[in-house]
């Protein structure tokens, strides 16, 4: 798979997370710690927003990066986005199975494929 293409999958997929952690914070909040109520469930709600916008960063730099020509600068950010995402499928993976936090399937899923699709479009340039 090229880069431009896996940069382009990679955009469309945390594009997905944001805009749903933008219009569904409060059931995302609720999935993940169902008996949160008052401040604790305004805490969380605040969290979903403040993550909403970060993942949107990531989404429009994948985009923009299938711009970039020269096989070194993919390669580059390829590993950037490859290592990043490992450690957000690892931090899912803690929360969930050690820390009793109930992740949803599709985040499980969707930062998997991410993280695959990173580190297979990088070795592939690499070698």
């Amino acid at each position: 798979m090229s880069p431009k293409v896996t940069f382009t999958i990679c955009s469309a997929i945390t594009f997905l997370f944001s805009a749903s952690a933008y219009v569904a914070p409060e059931f995302f909040t609720k999935m993940a710690f169902p008996a949160a109520e008052g401040l604790a469930l305004d805490v969380g709600i605040s969290m979903r927003y403040f993550m909403a916008a970060a993942i949107f960063v990531v989404c429009c730099l994948f985009f923009q990066a299938r711009n970039l020509v020269r096989e070194s600068d993919q390669m580059h950010i390829l590993l950037g986005g490859a290592v990043g995402f490992t450690i957000v499928v690892a931090t899912i993976l803690y929360v969930t199975l050690v820390r009793g936090v109930e992740a949803t399937i599709p985040s499980i899923i969707g930062t998997g494929l991410v993280t695959v699709l990173m580190w297979f479009s990088w070795a592939k340039i690499k070698s």
